[in-house]
């Protein structure tokens, strides 16, 4: 089985064209709160880690955990791939939706008491503020992506205290969130902190590529997870989201952040996907979003440019490889 998911990852690197001279240098904020392609997207990161295409500078949370167990639920997964060591950071507001919206998580509190793991419960850990502070600081000028798959709350902070350091660190940001070209309806990661992306859409001085809810919505992963073991807290997380009549690691689930991830790390890889023109995403205070191409800006947005099944099955064998340093 390994041997046949390492062939199939070789393939799968050389027919897109996909080897790196240099990993890339990626922040991963999150709102590992509620929903398992959370977890399915840190899989998906630290395969291409295992690979050699990215280097994972740290995670900070953007959306606050009902459970207090946000940072410890990704600190598991960061232990199974062996990487117990990656900086997390919490965000001690949460985001600013009301606290209707703030389910809680059907994961994080049982990942935290069943597997491994040094994180600390989320009130305890480093601020995402200073977490993102020490690992921008600590790279090289215009190195780092940041993949941001929830509220961009952390996002706000980051611009209204530490404008120069974007400028001077960050490459490019990646966002998953929004619908495009218009959203027929308030999109959740937006609405989670609609104050805060309109904030980062109106102010961030890099690159932001956006891709929206349609992308994710069209694909599904977490089936294959079922062939992965037991102590996988990946596969756990699956398992413990309800799909439907079922769960998600039997149902597979929509893999929104895990493409967003795959982008982030790999960049907007023609074959895979189509760029417009650059332009400005217009955040509405509910949530929605419009695209803008008379106001030009350096934002663009992705639409499919191969069919969604071949890019979920990319996803899907990067979500399942075993761990390289376990």
């Amino acid at each position: 089985m390994i041997k046949h998911l390492t062939t199939t990852l070789c393939i799968t690197l050389i027919s897109l064209g996909t080897a790196l001279a240099e990993p890339t240098k990626i922040i991963f904020d999150t709102d590992f709160a509620s929903d398992c392609d959370d977890a399915g997207a840190l899989a998906v990161l630290h395969a291409l880690a295992d690979l050699g295409e990215a280097e994972i500078l740290a995670i900070a949370t953007n959306r606050k955990c009902p459970a207090n167990a946000s940072a410890a639920a990704a600190a598991t997964i960061n232990t199974y791939y062996g990487r117990p060591d990656i900086p997390i950071g919490t965000d001690k507001d949460g985001q600013k939706r009301p606290i209707k919206w703030n389910k809680g998580s059907m994961f994080t509190g049982q990942l935290a008491e069943e597997f491994p793991h040094n994180a600390k419960p989320d009130d305890q850990m480093p601020d995402s503020l200073d977490v993102y502070r020490a690992a921008l600081q600590s790279q090289p000028d215009g190195s780092v992506v940041i993949c941001a798959v929830g509220a961009l709350s952390n996002l706000q902070d980051l611009v209204e205290h530490e404008f120069e350091l974007i400028e001077k660190k960050v490459k490019a940001l990646y966002i998953m969130g929004g619908q495009f070209p218009r959203s027929a309806r308030p999109e959740t990661n937006i609405a989670l902190d609609a104050a805060a992306a309109v904030t980062v859409t109106n102010s961030w001085p890099t690159p932001i590529v956006w891709q929206g809810f349609e992308i994710g919505n069209r694909m599904n992963n977490g089936v294959s997870l079922q062939n992965t073991p037991k102590d996988n807290p990946v596969r756990r997380s699956y398992e413990l989201r309800p799909f439907y009549d079922g769960n998600s690691l039997v149902l597979g689930k929509c893999n929104y952040d895990l493409a967003t991830v795959l982008m982030a790390v790999r960049g907007v890889q023609p074959e895979l996907w189509k760029e417009s023109k650059p332009g400005y995403c217009i955040v509405s205070s509910d949530g929605s979003t419009a695209w803008h191409e008379r106001y030009k800006r350096d934002q663009t947005y992705v639409s499919f440019n191969m069919h969604p099944l071949k890019i979920e099955k990319i996803i899907e064998d990067l979500l399942s490889a075993p761990p390289a340093k376990k």
